[in-house]
């Protein structure tokens, strides 16, 4: 299967909640390539707490995403060029087929377990950090 011959780089990434200058840290693997971006976590049975995927493009644009063969709830947070949150789409159902769409233009998206982004007090307009490599 694809999930065998595909390599995830994981790096460390931080959200910054600006109401109280708190940083809260995750470890993501990268999804920076088309097909990497395609298979996302289908090949994940669970995420611990702190991790997650981010999805990576060259330009911000309309992000689209399906739930398809991914078998844990999840919370899509869409952020701009920016590294501003400006859209959060909450509790996306394991095997959904339905289209999840960001109502604002994205060039990342991070995908967490869901629930764990409330759980930091996050929301739109907090920043995502990413560590310089």
């Amino acid at each position: 299967s694809e999930c065998k011959n595909i390599k995830f780089f994981k790096t460390e990434i931080f959200i910054l909640n600006k109401r109280n200058d708190k940083k809260f840290q995750f470890s993501v693997d990268l999804a920076d390539t088309k097909l990497k971006r395609e298979i996302g976590l289908q090949c994940k049975k669970r995420l611990k707490e702190n991790e997650g995927m981010l999805f990576i493009w060259k330009s911000e644009d309309q992000r689209y995403f399906w739930m398809k063969n991914t078998k844990f709830y999840l919370d899509i947070i869409f952020i701009n060029s920016d590294f501003e949150i400006v859209d959060i789409y909450f509790n996306a159902i394991p095997f959904s087929l339905l289209n999840i769409s960001s109502s604002r233009k994205a060039k990342y998206v991070l995908e967490l377990n869901k629930g764990v982004f409330e759980n930091f007090d996050l929301m739109i307009g907090d920043k995502l950090l990413l560590q310089k490599k």
